[in-house]
């Protein structure tokens, strides 16, 4: 009897500590040529802002583990070295835009464990980035 309430116990205290953690899923993409942009750049409006978000809201203990540049790091040459180094790095692919001349694109992502402190810090930085309308 004393195995089962031991057991019980462990597997309660386990499940209720897996709990606690919260993810958080980040996106890069990469060119063909292996080059990863983590939103390093907004290209749409030029507004240096909000122009490399990551580096702003992730703490720097998670930044210097995700946001790597593998063809720099590693010299690379092509985009399938890029792909498949981030991918045993538990990045996915999510999804792959051809585009004209042979030249391709692939978004990825990848889910980060966090704890609720975190998580609520990094909500907090993301939405201070938001710029708000004048009335």
């Amino acid at each position: 009897m004393k195995k089962i309430i031991f057991v019980l116990t462990l597997s309660f205290l386990s499940v209720s500590a897996f709990a606690q953690k919260q993810k958080i899923t980040i996106f890069c993409s990469v060119d063909f040529n292996g080059n990863v942009n983590y939103n390093t750049q907004d290209y749409a409006t030029g507004n240096k802002k909000i122009s490399n978000i990551l580096d702003q809201i992730l703490p720097d203990s998670i930044k210097t583990k995700v946001l790597v540049d593998p063809k720099k790091e590693y010299h690379f040459k092509y985009g399938n070295e890029t792909l498949l180094w981030l991918a045993q790095n538990d990045w996915k692919i999510v999804s792959s835009i051809g585009g004209d001349r042979g030249n391709s694109f692939w978004l990825l992502s990848r889910e980060i464990s966090v704890d609720a402190a975190t998580r609520a810090l990094l909500m907090e930085k993301l939405e201070t980035l938001e710029i708000k309308p004048k009335d």
